[in-house]
């Protein structure tokens, strides 16, 4: 009896914790630059090198994980246009409430797109040089 209820919490557990913590995310960011420029985007997490990409406007690169139990996976990327260096947290689990997290990148910074107003409308800076 005692090992039934150990199971039925831990499956009550991982039913609760499965979307939040073992679903999967998914990542698209868009070249949205203005004047239309290609751009060199190079993602990594803390264990992930997502390797560089060559974006031609308008063009986009997509990838996806599995954030992890503590709530501390983060993603940043760099952006190299020409004159322009950048780069921005681009998943942060304590920011970033979405399973599906679409970025398009302009020069003041990139916006995510917010399905609830179905436009890309949450901006944020870029991060600062170090």
């Amino acid at each position: 009896m005692d090992k039934f209820i150990i199971f039925l919490l831990t499956f009550a557990l991982i039913t609760m914790c499965e979307g939040k913590f073992w679903g999967i995310t998914h990542v698209k960011i868009i070249n949205g630059l203005e004047p239309p420029s290609d751009v060199s985007v190079h993602c990594k997490s803390k264990d992930d090198d997502l390797g560089a990409r060559q974006l031609q406007y308008n063009a986009s690169f997509q990838f996806q994980f599995r954030p992890n139990f503590w709530g501390s996976t983060q993603f940043y990327c760099s952006f190299v246009w020409p004159k322009q260096i950048q780069w921005f947290d681009i998943f942060k689990h304590s920011r970033d409430d979405c399973k599906f997290c679409t970025w398009i990148v302009k020069t003041g910074g990139p916006c995510m797109y917010n399905y609830t107003s179905e436009s890309f409308d949450q901006c944020h800076p870029w991060n600062k040089n170090i």
